[in-house]
This record gives C-alpha cells, sequence and structure tokens, in this order.
C-alpha cells in the first residue's frame, strides 16, 4: 500500500472540525498522518484538535496565519510522505476516499490523481444552487477536469515543479495550481470514486459572495478570460437591447423571447432535475446573482493584478 500524507487547512471550524476529522480518521485505509494548518483560528478550533490530539488522535497540528496556500505550502512541507492527498476544512470525506485517492499511485507512471466532491445540500435553496453549479461524474470530462482542493492528490515532485499552491491568491488557489501542474506536462488521473461532500451556501449573500471570491482569483491570473468576456458582451447586448426598445417597440419582443431563451438554456437542466414552481422563480434568479458575482469579482481580481499585487 502506498504510504501518503493527507494535509489541510482549517480557519474558524468550529462547528465542523470534529466531523471532519472523524471522517479521516475513518477511512477504510488510515492514512499514514494527517498534517492540519491552522490559518489563525479566533475560535475553538485549534481547541477541538489540540483535544483530538490528547485523546489519541494522530495529528500534526502547526499555526501559519495568511491564506489558505500558505497554510496549504506550509502543511505540505511539514509532511513526510512523497505522495500528498489534500481536502478542504468544512468538508466530510466518504469512507473510501483516502483509498481511492491514493490508489492509482500504485501505477509509478502516476503523478496526479483528481478526485471529486459532491454537495449535500439541507434546503431547497441550496438544492437548486448545488444542481445548478455541479456536474455528476458522468457530466465530467476527465482530460479538462481541474479538481478543487477539497480532493486531489499528487507526487511531492509535482508540487514543487508547479511551484506550489500560489501565495498571493487568497480566492480559488486551486485552479492557477491545476493549470501549473499541466503545464508541467503532468496529467491528472480522474478518480470518480474519491469523494468528499460538502455543503453548499445557504443564503443568497452568503452565495454571492462565494463565487464573487472565486472569480477575484480568476481575474488576478486572467483565467477563463474569453467566457468572462463571452457572458459579459451577451449582457451588454441584452441591455443595450432593453434600453432601445423604448425607440424601437418591436425590439421589446425580441428582447423578451431572447430573455426566455437565455433562462431556458442555463436553467433547464435544473428544472428537468427538480420541477417545481418554486425553481422556476429561484434558479434565473441564482443565475443572475452568478454573473453579477462573477463579473464583479473578475474585475475586482483585475484591478488588484494591476495595483495591489506584490
Amino acid at each position: 500500500m502506498i504510504k501518503a500524507s493527507i494535509v489541510t487547512t482549517v480557519l474558524n471550524e468550529e462547528g465542523t472540525i470534529e466531523k471532519f476529522i472523524q471522517a479521516l480518521l475513518n477511512q477504510s485505509v488510515k492514512p499514514d498522518e494527517i498534517v492540519i494548518c491552522d490559518g489563525g483560528s479566533t475560535d475553538s478550533t485549534v481547541e477541538k484538535v489540540k483535544k483530538l490530539i490528547k485523546d489519541g488522535a494522530l495529528i500534526k497540528l502547526i499555526t501559519k496565519p495568511g491564506n489558505r496556500s500558505i497554510g496549504r505550502n506550509a502543511a505540505i512541507k511539514e509532511s513526510r510522505n512523497s505522495v500528498i492527498a489534500v481536502t478542504d476544512g468544512g468538508t466530510v470525506a466518504d469512507r473510501n476516499w483516502f483509498n481511492e485517492i491514493i490508489k492509482p499511485f500504485e501505477d509509478s507512471s502516476v503523478m496526479a490523481v483528481a478526485g471529486f466532491f459532491e454537495s449535500k445540500p439541507e434546503t431547497f435553496f441550496e438544492r437548486i444552487y448545488s444542481t445548478m453549479l455541479t456536474q455528476s461524474p458522468e457530466e465530467i470530462d476527465p482530460e479538462n477536469w481541474l479538481p478543487s482542493a477539497r480532493s486531489i492528490a499528487f507526487r511531492r515532485e509535482v508540487w514543487e515543479k508547479a511551484g506550489g499552491y500560489p501565495e498571493y491568491t487568497r480566492y480559488n488557489e486551486d485552479t492557477p495550481f491545476d493549470i501549473a501542474v499541466k503545464k508541467s506536462s503532468y496529467k491528472f488521473v480522474f478518480a470518480p470514486k474519491a469523494v468528499v461532500y460538502w455543503r453548499p451556501r445557504s443564503n443568497l449573500i452568503e452565495f454571492f459572495k462565494q463565487y464573487h471570491n472565486y472569480a477575484i482569483g480568476d481575474g488576478l491570473d486572467l483565467i477563463s478570460w474569453q467566457a468572462y468576456l463571452k457572458k459579459f458582451s451577451i449582457y451588454i447586448f441584452g441591455l443595450g437591447l432593453f434600453i432601445l426598445s423604448f425607440w424601437f417597440k418591436y425590439l421589446f419582443v425580441i428582447f423578451f423571447l431572447g430573455l426566455i431563451l437565455f433562462f431556458l438554456k442555463r436553467d433547464l437542466r435544473v428544472a428537468g432535475k427538480i420541477p417545481k414552481i418554486e425553481t422556476i422563480i429561484l434558479a434565473p434568479i441564482l443565475t443572475v446573482t452568478y454573473d453579477l458575482a462573477e463579473f464583479s469579482g473578475y474585475l475586482k481580481g483585475i484591478y488588484e493584478s494591476k495595483f495591489k499585487k506584490d
């Protein structure tokens, strides 16, 4: 069996930390070590981790204030194995997650493994949100799939050659890391059964903040700028059409039909999976909120990269 380390970062996770750690300790294949880096929690997170260590949990706890990249890199440096499995605080790993994500490394040619993550919604809002923005394993294109730091593993040399997780960014840091891995000529082996579970944001404000922050990370590195520009252009065109319809009434019909087609294309999948009248109301609201979060976040990321990046 391959020896591998689990590394993770946490910050103010007092409500979830015990469940998170217990899921790692109860894996069907036990990890050789678990390294947790606390980013400077001000709640009882650290005390709860120390209690678990005192009770016999084989955990190495370190503290490194800063963003998740800083903490993740610090935890990897502290780990002792050549294979590193990464997950995030606030998630719950499936009992077979560790086994599934390290099993491909039995082939010495495998350098990096992309795991998977599934949402565990508890409210109707969370169910609509997760259905709209997450894919099933069958919908994933393994060649282009960029894994989340919720579920990923790699050999240490992959991390080193990619330059580690980018410490200049505090948001969406796993995307530039994944891209750096691929640019270093490594491929991800897709392990769809290496699943961790996460709970979606519970309200519209938190939903907006999450994707606004993700887009900041994209904007810092101009990731997927063509896709952002295309989406932004659609909104600008639609707004222009709406304004012109005040003078040319027939344009309002075109605008209205275009609006219907826009939401059908974006939200038909959700309505098909959750066929309720509430879905027809909530899904378009989430779609527009998501797009506004991305636009504002991406522009902020570009601004920070030009004027605030060290």
